[in-house]
């Protein structure tokens, strides 16, 4: 495998997990909500939805620094090294 086929699926690994982290942050967003609809407290109501919540968003934004640095990586690469072009995000 070369270096860019490397890169190419270490991206496509993150934003796979970035998958994951979106739907723990969806099932956390509707218990808060559902909290906000009822006028209680979501933090008090589901702790472990607010870490569980916390975590994702912050290991989902690091994921997205890190797939930018590799698409810059990937766009700074020599055209013979490079024949693709780079994927965009949605």
């Amino acid at each position: 495998m070369n270096k860019r086929e490397s890169i190419v699926r270490r991206i496509d690994e993150l934003e796979s997990e970035n998958l994951g982290h979106l739907a723990t942050m969806e099932k956390s967003d509707a218990h808060a909500n559902k909290c906000s609809k009822l006028g209680v407290s979501f933090a008090e109501t589901y702790p472990e939805d607010l870490a569980e919540y916390n975590a994702a968003n912050a290991k989902y934004n690091e994921n997205e620094v890190e797939i930018a640095r590799l698409k810059d990586e990937l766009a700074a690469m020599p055209e013979e090294e490079s024949p693709e072009p780079v994927p965009e995000e949605e």
